[in-house]
């Protein structure tokens, strides 16, 4: 058991110059608990809890305006935040079949009590600002599968022994509940920022012996509410992209080390769609708010270890 106490101040004023000060101390107890059972020597089963906390952020708190330059909209905090709460349950399989190498296959729950969310407000001078509000409770149900395989015991050849290769998938399934609160034109819809499936596949070579190393990064989401609706304007999603990554390193000598990294390879495209019909689906009747594409980052570092 963690005791955790906590305490969040901030004093300011509103647009009508009134002062606002918030005082939130909490002494939060955080439980957890974890146990396995050995089914074999390759294979166990494990059962965790724990309780965890999600405080607001100052910049969520804070009772004015700001622009957001990346997502290009006016974000105001709400100094009336509560601070989150979740339980969290895992039951997880879990299967060694060699030496570094893993098949875990896990059912997951988590209870969100007041979670966060981004909020579409009233829109004033041409802009529709967003800001924050807490939902009353949220439930997260999903399954999870990974698996790590070395490809040495495939075949002699020398570049499948140094080879490895990681998938990582969820399946979500997310229910948010807002009570009496009148804002969003749903009372009872998906998790603002959840997604309904995750995937991620990771390559991995490592030659020890020539110091050459290479990791290769997918990544693919469902789509997922990016902010919420209200009365009048609908929720807008954040519609699925396919992003790679790329890192080279190489050592040369006994101390330095030549790493290139590569980020967004296939220079995903980045789409927010407003669910114009409100009917939850997003089809061609659905207007787009927001679409570009931010192009490939690049990086060459040297490390030297003294």
């Amino acid at each position: 058991l963690r005791l955790e106490f906590n305490r969040q101040q901030l004093n300011s004023f509103d647009n009508a110059n009134r002062p606002i000060n918030v005082d939130n101390p909490i002494l939060a107890p955080l439980p957890f608990f974890n146990v396995s059972y050995n089914l074999n020597k390759r294979s166990l089963l494990r059962l965790a809890y724990s309780r965890t906390v999600n405080r607001p952020e100052f910049r969520e708190l804070a009772p004015f305006l700001y622009y957001d330059f990346v997502t290009e909209t006016t974000v105001q905090g709400n100094p009336n935040l509560d601070m989150a709460r979740i339980h969290n349950v895992d039951l997880r399989y879990e299967f060694y079949p060699r030496p570094g190498e893993t098949i875990s296959l896990a059912a997951f729950y988590k209870n969100f009590s007041r979670p966060i969310e981004s909020i579409l407000g009233v829109a004033s001078d041409g802009q529709i600002p967003v800001f924050f509000q807490n939902a009353d409770i949220a439930n997260n149900l999903g399954v999870e599968l990974e698996m790590r395989k070395s490809l040495s015991d495939i075949a002699a050849s020398s570049f499948l022994r140094n080879l490895s290769l990681v998938l990582n998938t969820s399946l979500i399934y997310s229910r948010v509940d807002l009570g009496t609160q009148a804002i969003a034109q749903d009372r009872v819809r998906p998790l603002q920022g959840q997604s309904p499936y995750v995937v991620n596949l990771s390559a991995f070579y490592d030659d020890r012996e020539r110091g050459f190393a290479v990791n290769l990064f997918y990544n693919v989401f469902g789509k997922r509410i990016f902010r919420v609706g209200n009365i009048t304007f609908p929720d807008v999603y954040e519609m699925p992209r396919n992003m790679i990554d790329l890192t080279v390193s190489k050592t040369i000598g006994p101390r330095t080390t030549l790493k290139i990294g590569a980020q967004n390879l296939l220079d995903a495209r980045f789409l927010y769609k407003q669910d114009s019909n409100r009917d939850r689906n997003i089809s061609g009747v659905d207007e787009n708010i927001t679409d570009f594409r931010r192009g490939q980052y690049f990086t060459i570092g040297v490390g030297v270890n003294l």
